[in-house]
């Protein structure tokens, strides 16, 4: 009786610890978004969107969120067809493109935030999001754009 009881704890304690990681991790891009005038922070609770919201941070394309969601879905439903069989082959096709993808994205914000391109770029997913953390809550603020057309010109993206 008493392993049942501490087995159900112990669910409900990985569920709330994940749970608070997610609302934090939430908090973190939102900060982000601050910093670029995209989104809020009950726009960045939204699962997808919120990789969506980053993308206009680091202006490119949402369609790249693409990139970062679908290898891990496509793995995932490719490993359950094949009855486990090409598992190996999908997980690391997936994780290349996922790790390139990430790369990618982190690096083009910090590169916004006048940081170095491929070294934030590869720290950030070798240190599982650590520097993203750095990136949020210092003081640095985005160039201005290349194309504005004045000196004190504000430039908002649309949501």
């Amino acid at each position: 009786m008493f392993t049942i009881l501490f087995g159900a704890l112990a669910v409900i304690v990985l569920v709330l610890m994940c749970f608070g990681i997610y609302i934090f991790a939430a908090y973190v891009f939102s900060r982000l978004g601050e910093k670029f005038r995209v989104g809020s922070f009950l726009q960045f609770l939204i699962p997808f969107y919120n990789i969506a919201l980053l993308c206009d941070c680091a202006r490119i394309s949402r369609w790249f969120t693409v990139a970062i969601v679908a290898p891990g879905i496509v793995t995932a439903a490719m490993n359950i067809v094949s009855f486990y069989v090409f598992t190996e082959i999908f997980s690391s096709g997936a994780a290349m493109v996922a790790f390139a993808s990430n790369v990618y994205l982190w690096g083009k914000i910090a590169e916004r935030l006048g940081r170095n391109f491929w070294l934030w770029g590869i720290m950030t997913p070798v240190l599982l999001g650590l520097p993203i953390l750095f990136l949020a809550f210092d003081g640095s603020m985005p160039y201005k754009d290349e194309g504005s057309s004045g000196e004190n010109e504000t430039r908002y993206i649309d949501v």
